[in-house]
């Protein structure tokens, strides 16, 4: 059931941004390429594809369905919700809820986020690097170890790629790795302001 309404809150999100993108009369458009087949221009393919932002400032916002594997718990499924501020560098909160199906694991993550975009002539697109930190809260789990009942730092480095949807709309495809999970990944979807 869990599982279900996770699904439901990405794809609600994913198709409003698809059709304010169709309604909207500025779109992704193509390059036009020379006689001999060349793109005209260098910058030409990164000023037509990414569309231009009018601030220099970036509040998003996204949510995200995401998988984690909690070492001996198998596969968690969760939802996430960030808040950041800034466009080449951003800066914000991030949170997680984690749950497996056998119902040994439930995880609350909530911690700061700095996202670094390594390409230079996409602000606010393309590739970009996250640090990640904060509190790990097991709400549930069938261990014995007493500090992980409690909660554990938390840390961790994700790697994914912005894809713009019309000027304000964006999807990340992601993949993170650190303690006190082992691996994990998913896809943001969400808004810039």
């Amino acid at each position: 059931m869990r599982l279900i309404i996770l699904c439901f809150c990405f794809f609600s999100l994913v198709n409003f941004a698809a059709a304010q993108t169709a309604d909207s009369p500025e779109g992704v458009s193509v390059p036009s390429a020379n006689v001999d087949g060349s793109v005209a221009g260098e910058d030409a393919l990164i000023s037509e594809d990414v569309p231009e932002r009018e601030s220099e400032d970036a509040f998003w916002i996204s949510l995200s369905p995401e998988i984690a594997i909690y070492s001996d718990s198998g596969l968690c499924y969760g939802i996430g919700l960030a808040f950041a501020y800034g466009k080449k560098i951003s800066i914000g909160i991030k949170s997680t809820y984690f749950f497996n199906f056998e119902n040994r694991v439930d995880v609350l993550e909530i911690g700061l986020l700095l996202r670094f975009y390594l390409l230079p002539k996409l602000p606010s697109s393309g590739l970009f690097l996250q640090l990640s930190a904060g509190h790990a809260l097991f709400l549930r789990y069938d261990g014995s170890v007493l500090p992980a009942q409690w909660g554990t730092m938390y840390g961790g480095l994700e790697m994914g790629w912005r894809f713009l949807i019309g000027k304000l709309w964006f999807i990340e495809p992601f993949v993170r790795g650190g303690y006190p999970y082992i691996a994990g990944g998913g896809v943001l979807a969400g808004v810039v302001f």
